[in-house]
């Protein structure tokens, strides 16, 4: 008995296998944009991971009085810069200026941070800020690397169509006399 007969695949025009190159270094630059935002993120967790640490070494809470009357203010948020007063580690009393969240009464209580010199400084940066910061600049890279790669292919694509369509005009250049009858016979 004769082996099955083998079967033949289509033939392949040029702009199928530009199409297929096409496509797979399309895939290759997602892939590129994807690790490329991973690791701008990791790294950017890890920079401010450490700055966090830092800071929460470096900054100590202190208890302050509000020196003034702070008003709300829609115009400027919450968090209003404010005269305030504290008592440092070595018993002097100090003033500086701090954001407290509004309103607030001359004598009201409010948490500040200070450097071990006696400076106001705001508090160390949380683990929420830490997270936003990070998730941001990953997704905004993400997003710009996905933009990228999309006007990309839309223009290989594109450039895939106008060629296809050439390869279509030549074929039925050559195929429609003979289809519709018209084909010299002479």
């Amino acid at each position: 008995m004769a082996p099955p007969p083998r079967r033949s695949r289509l033939p392949r025009r040029r702009s199928d296998r530009i199409a297929d190159l096409a496509a797979w270094v399309i895939c290759a630059l997602v892939l590129v944009a994807l690790g490329a935002a991973l690791v701008v993120g990791l790294g950017i967790h890890r920079d401010l991971s450490a700055r966090a640490a830092t800071e929460a070494r470096e900054r100590t809470p202190v208890t302050a009085v509000v020196a003034e009357d702070v008003p709300v203010v829609p115009e400027a948020g919450n968090r209003i810069p404010a005269d305030v007063r504290w008592t440092g580690p070595d018993g002097v009393e100090r003033v500086g200026r701090t954001e407290v969240a509004a309103p607030k009464h001359v004598g009201d209580e409010v948490g500040a941070w200070v450097t071990d010199d006696g400076r106001l400084v705001r508090a160390p940066l949380a683990a929420q800020e830490v997270t936003f910061v990070t998730l941001t600049s990953a997704g905004t890279l993400l997003l710009l690397g996905g933009l990228a790669v999309g006007g990309l292919a839309k223009l290989a694509f594109a450039g895939v169509a106008r060629l296809r369509a050439a390869e279509w005009e030549r074929e039925w250049a050559d195929v429609e006399p003979r289809w519709t009858g018209r084909a010299s016979t002479g």
